[in-house]
């Protein structure tokens, strides 16, 4: 009797912390606009090593919840995203690393800032019905100098007949809008 009750303790202990399951919320890049006026500047963006491994749990649904590596997920977005305003983009692995700057001929270094949230109306499934991202990006000339900063906020959301086939979807719908919303703030950077 004593067994049959300490299973029964640990299975609803791991019923109640549930636990955290890894998705990816790149969007679908055929989905990203392009800007509407390329310029012939040549750009940079920094993603630090540490931002880039940056790991971040938030809640799914069933009392689980997500883990995915935001910086990581969406540099390609990110890149295609400045790809198509300027004439060639560089990833800059330091702020401080003038002799790469100055050799490519980088006007501007774009620095993101990426924050997430999910929640779940879902006490049965385990993925995220709804997703926040807010996108920070600041652009710093060849001097350090802050020259333009811009945030924008989307939202993603999926039901479960929509995400069974694909668990990160309202993460990627989240992920899609952002960049979206970036690239129209793009679009009104004047030379």
């Amino acid at each position: 009797m004593k067994i049959y009750i300490q299973s029964i303790i640990v299975l609803l202990a791991l019923l109640v912390t549930g636990c955290a399951h890894q998705i990816e919320i790149n969007p679908d890049m055929a989905n990203i606009n392009q800007a509407e006026n390329k310029s012939e500047k040549i750009v940079g963006y920094y993603i630090s090593d540490e931002n880039k491994k940056k790991k971040v749990t938030s809640p799914g649904g069933g009392g689980d919840k997500i883990t995915y590596l935001p910086y990581s997920d969406l540099e390609s977005a990110f890149y295609t995203a400045l790809s198509s305003k300027y004439k060639d983009v560089y990833s800059v692995k330091s702020l401080d690393e003038s002799d790469f700057i100055n050799e490519k001929g980088i006007s501007l270094i774009f620095v993101p800032e990426i924050e997430t949230n999910s929640s779940s109306d879902s006490l049965m499934t385990w993925p995220a019905t709804d997703f926040s991202i807010k996108l920070i990006c600041k652009a710093i000339d060849a001097n350090g100098e802050l020259v333009w900063e811009k945030t924008v906020e989307s939202a993603g959301h999926a039901e479960f007949d929509e995400f069974k086939s694909d668990f990160s979807l309202s993460a990627r719908r989240a992920s899609e809008q952002a960049i979206n919303l970036l690239v129209e703030e793009l679009n009104n950077i004047t030379e």
